[in-house]
């Protein structure tokens, strides 16, 4: 995880210096540190978390200006060049930067372009920046030196330093500035058990600002815009309250026949439907294609539990423990969703059970509160609804399988199977493992040649041993789909393949300018004479 993200900070072009925050103080993270010329910084302890270790780093370096990168967050080499440029302006404190992920099989993506993150980045991000209240993400930002040090480094009071830590910056009149290009690409969290730690601490550590004095509503210093802006960020996370509520009183009309409000159909058309329409088309509208139709509720329905224990935090004390999100590991869902999402499981359960008595009372096989037909009609019709999204957020969940731990990188490389004359399409690579297209069988090992630009466009020949983990037949029955997995690289293959991948391709799918001197898919390589 942390190899890629030096690799991406030694290829960075301007001068820079790296330092690699190490909590764990392990040698194997000096010994990596050193390999790729960063400094490695340790401390005697782990007091408050991410935010502790950085406020001991700003004690033993010097930089006017300093880039917070996660561990698996791998900068794109021109990532300095994009963002610098907004610190002429002496009053801008940071800059943010988008979140992507090359890992797009994760439990958050809903496609290959588009996350649960998004609409945030893509939309709000923007917004955000127009109003002067774009908040410092944890990571890909930049942060002017004496902006940190001015408000007393970064704050320690919860678990998400990087918002509580904006908001009193924007307090004492510092800007901030989000630049929309992807520059970074990290790992996103794989599995749903990942995903739901990383969105309760997030929920939990944003909603304790509430009760700090850094609270958006009565921090003084803040315009009313910036109030807004905040307050409408946090406000997301009693969706969750909101969503679960509106599922127990469908499943209590259901069973009791006690209606909520009453409505003659000629008011339901008129008033309710236009909304709803006009709420779901503003919604995707406004989501300019970020936002798939159905991610808002699957989303909702997934964090609907943590977002309500967020709520529920603010009445306790306690600021809790920073836990890290695993970034690696696979997926094998199964029952143990169901637990994990155990209070929509339940009220899944309970809605399902009320629709099916709600059905039998209407045949006659059982006795009910009785409702007039047309809310009768209504409310059947309502649950049949919400089981179904309740359905289609955790049947896929249920059945969701990932048990690759490293994502393949898709290319358009080419290699040649040594000893012939077979050029083979690359369809994935990471320093671990290949799979390609041969017209035939492999069984037991193969070795291919190829060649690859590093992030400075050189081109380098490069032999890669593989060991044949599956060869079947394409569905034309015409070539082979080979997977292999790679075994006694040359150590400086390995490294050839750790920027190629996490580096130098994602850069280039991103747009960036490093198109190699000359084309990296001539794979010819010239035979020694004998």
């Amino acid at each position: 995880i942390v190899e890629p993200t030096l690799v991406g900070c030694r290829a960075m072009t301007l001068p820079h210096r790296t330092y690699l925050l190490d909590d764990g103080r392990r040698p194997e993270m000096r010994e990596l540190a050193a390999k790729y010329g960063a400094i490695w910084v340790t401390r005697p302890d782990n007091a408050h978390a991410k935010a502790g270790n950085i406020n001991h780093a700003l004690t033993r370096t010097d930089g006017e200006l300093v880039v917070v990168l996660d561990a698996d967050h791998v900068p794109r080499p021109d990532f300095l060049e994009a963002t610098l440029g907004y610190f002429d302006d002496p009053e801008v404190a940071l800059v943010q930067t988008p979140h992507d992920f090359f890992n797009r099989d994760s439990i958050q993506h809903t496609s290959t372009v588009r996350h649960e993150q998004t609409l945030f980045f893509d939309v709000i991000g923007p917004g955000k920046d127009r109003c002067n209240s774009m908040i410092w993400c944890g990571s890909a930002t930049v942060i002017r030196r004496t902006a940190l040090e001015s408000v007393g480094g970064v704050l320690t009071d919860t678990v998400a330093e990087d918002f509580h830590t904006t908001i009193r910056m924007h307090a004492q009149g510092w800007r901030t500035r989000y630049h929309d290009e992807i520059l970074v690409q990290g790992r996103a969290p794989h599995d749903l058990a990942s995903f739901l730690l990383q969105r309760a601490r997030w929920a939990r550590g944003n909603l304790a600002v509430f009760r700090t004095r850094e609270n958006p509503v009565t921090c003084p210093g803040l315009t009313l815009r910036q109030r807004v802006s905040y307050f409408a960020s946090l406000y997301n996370y009693f969706s969750g309250l909101q969503r679960i509520a509106l599922l127990l009183v469908l499943t209590w009309v259901l069973l009791t026949g006690q209606l909520p409000m009453h409505a003659s159909p000629l008011t339901l058309v008129t008033l309710w439907l236009p909304f709803t329409l006009l709420a779901v088309t503003a919604t995707m509208a406004l989501g300019r294609g970020s936002l798939g139709a159905f991610d808002s509720t699957r989303f909702g329905i997934m964090t609907a539990g943590i977002y309500i224990r967020g709520v529920l935090s603010l009445f306790s004390r306690r600021t809790g423990k920073f836990k890290v999100t695993p970034k690696e590991g696979v997926d094998s869902g199964g029952l143990p969703v169901l637990r994990m999402l155990g209070l929509v499981t339940t009220v899944a359960a309970l809605l399902l059970a009320a629709w099916i008595l709600r059905v039998a009372a209407w045949a006659g096989l059982v006795s009910l509160g009785t409702m007039p037909l047309f809310a009768r009609t209504i409310t059947v019709g309502l649950g049949v609804w919400e089981l179904g999204c309740l359905a289609g957020v955790l049947v896929p969940l249920v059945r969701r399988r990932r048990y690759r731990v490293q994502y393949r990188m898709p290319t358009r490389l080419q290699a040649r199977i040594d000893r012939t004359s077979t050029v083979v399409p690359v369809l994935d690579l990471t320093p671990g493992g290949i799979s390609f297209e041969s017209p035939i069988a492999l069984d037991t090992r193969a070795v291919l040649l190829t060649r690859l630009p590093d992030a400075q466009g050189e081109i380098h020949d490069l032999t890669l041993p593989a060991e044949v983990r599956w060869c079947t037949p394409t569905a034309d029955g015409s070539r082979y789909r080979v997977g292999c997995r790679f075994e006694a690289l040359d150590p400086a293959v390995r490294e050839l393949l750790v920027e190629y991948c996490f580096v130098v391709q994602p850069a280039l799918q991103l747009g960036a300018e490093l198109e190699p001197a000359r084309p990296a898919r001539v794979l010819w390589r010239a035979e020694r004479a004998g």
